[in-house]
C-alpha cells in the first residue's frame, strides 16, 4: 500500500479510537490492529502517539481553512454589522459540529485529560478565533455599539452559548427543540443586549 494512503488509513482509525476512547484510552497497538498493521509501521509514520493526534488535528482543521474563515469573517467586520457578523459565527459553530463530530469529541476529551493537545487546539484554532472577535467587540464598545463589560466575555458568550447548543445536538440531544436558525436567531438576539 502506498505510504500516503497508509498514513490516511491510520489518522482516520485513530481519530475514531481517541474520539470514542480519548488519547489515554487508546493504545498504539489497538490504533495498529485497526488498520491491520504492525505498531512498527505506525511509528514510520508518527514517532509518537502526540505526534499522530497532532496531526489528527492538523487534519481535521488545517491551519489555512482557519485563515480562510478568518478572512470570511473580516469582510463582515469591516460592513459593522454585528447581527451578520454574529449570525455567520454561531451558524459556522453549529455546522462545524455536524460536519465533524469528531474533532470535537477529540478537542473535549483532550481537555478532559488535561492534555497538551486541548492547549495546541486551542493555541491553533479557537485562540486566534476568539481574538478576533474579542478585538471586534472592543472596536464596536469605542464607537458605542455595545454596552462596556470585558470585550473577550462577550465573545466567550457568544461562542458558548453557540457551542452548547451544537454539542447537545451532537450528542443526539435537542432539549429546545430549536433549528440552527432558531438558534442563531436568538443568539444574535441575546447578544444585541450586550
Amino acid at each position: 500500500m502506498p505510504s500516503e494512503q497508509r498514513r490516511g488509513q491510520i489518522l482516520e482509525a485513530a481519530a475514531e479510537l481517541f474520539a470514542s476512547r480519548g488519547f489515554a484510552g487508546t493504545t498504539t497497538r489497538e490504533i495498529a490492529a485497526a488498520v491491520g498493521t504492525t505498531e512498527t509501521v505506525l511509528y514510520r509514520h508518527f514517532p509518537a502517539k502526540e505526534s499522530l493526534y497532532a496531526a489528527i488535528l492538523e487534519q481535521r482543521v488545517p491551519a489555512a481553512s482557519v485563515d480562510r474563515w478568518l478572512d470570511e469573517m473580516e469582510v463582515i467586520a469591516k460592513r459593522n454589522d454585528d447581527k451578520a457578523l454574529f449570525t455567520a459565527v454561531v451558524s459556522a459553530i453549529l455546522e462545524s459540529f455536524r460536519r465533524d463530530r469528531v474533532y470535537h469529541r477529540l478537542v473535549m476529551y483532550a481537555t478532559l485529560e488535561g492534555h497538551d493537545l486541548a492547549r495546541l487546539a486551542n493555541a491553533k484554532y479557537s485562540g486566534p478565533f476568539l481574538g478576533f472577535l474579542r478585538d471586534y467587540v472592543a472596536r464596536r464598545q469605542r464607537k458605542g455599539a455595545f454596552r462596556r463589560m470585558r470585550p473577550e466575555w462577550v465573545a466567550h458568550m457568544l461562542v458558548a452559548a453557540a457551542t452548547h447548543y451544537a454539542l447537545w445536538n451532537s450528542l443526539g440531544v435537542n432539549p429546545l427543540g430549536l433549528t440552527d436558525a432558531e438558534v442563531a436567531t436568538q443568539t444574535v438576539a441575546l447578544m444585541a443586549r450586550c
